[in-house]
């Protein structure tokens, strides 16, 4: 005789079991809304900036890019082109200021993206049109750079 309690196959889950699925479908769906929201309104994983940390390395992408003299002190405007001039040369010592005139929002963060690893404090966050950043480079190397919004706009500080 069958127990006709016995379930084979595709039966009925338990309340546990349910509990489980849905736990795990709404942190999914939690960190897809969280990642989107944050993207979408300028936020990145950054740090304050300072001038004591370690220096991370990048490469210079110099083709068809124009490249600034050396300075103590620069500039670099954000257009809806990209960044301008696109490889900045400074001393060890001198500040960069980010001018957005784009149009819209941006953020600047060191390379790769989306980590912002290479060097954190270029990780210098969002800004809106009309807004600066700044940054003093004490020391010597090359540091990529991306707006965080659009990863096709690219830029390199080449600190000597």
């Amino acid at each position: 005789m069958e127990d006709k309690n016995k379930q084979y196959g595709y039966g009925k889950k338990s309340f546990w079991q349910w509990l489980v699925i849905y736990i795990i479908i709404g942190g999914i769906i939690y960190g897809l809304v969280y990642y989107f929201v944050t993207v979408k309104r300028g936020g990145s994983y950054s740090y304050a900036p300072s001038s004591g940390s370690s220096m991370g390395s990048s490469q210079a992408q110099t083709s068809n890019q124009t490249q600034s003299p050396v300075k103590n002190q620069s500039s670099i405007i954000l257009t809806s082109a990209g960044f301008s001039p696109a490889v900045l040369t400074i001393k060890a010592g001198a500040t960069v200021t980010w001018t957005n005139k784009s149009g819209s929002d941006a953020a600047v963060n060191s390379n790769p993206h989306p980590i912002h690893t290479d060097y954190p404090p270029l990780n210098l966050g969002s800004f809106s049109d009309g807004g600066t950043l700044s940054l003093k480079f004490d020391k010597p190397g090359t540091y990529g750079y991306h707006n965080h919004l659009d990863p096709s706009e690219k830029g390199t500080i080449v600190v000597q």
